[in-house]
């Protein structure tokens, strides 16, 4: 685990729990995100033969994060699966 070290005091320390995740890449702004989380719930999750997990989803904003209103940018989420 890494540290927390550092950490600015207006973030929240939290440990992902490890295990399967199902990754789906947001591309644009983030105005559109639903849109992207609409896919996800209304069609993949109604078609898969993945089974949910009881762990939390998360998003990934790293470097390819390009702001709010940037058409190029990109952020992962994850969605736990068993």
């Amino acid at each position: 685990m890494a540290s927390f070290e550092g950490l600015p005091a207006k973030f929240v320390q939290k440990v992902i729990p490890e295990g399967r995740y199902a990754v789906f890449t947001h591309t644009g702004t983030l105005r559109t995100l639903a849109q992207t989380f609409h896919y996800i719930w209304g069609t993949w999750f109604l078609n898969t033969k993945e089974e949910m997990d009881e762990r939390e989803d998360f998003e990934l904003y790293d470097q390819r994060y390009l702001g709010y209103d940037h058409p190029d940018s990109k952020v992962d989420l994850y969605i736990p699966i068993k």
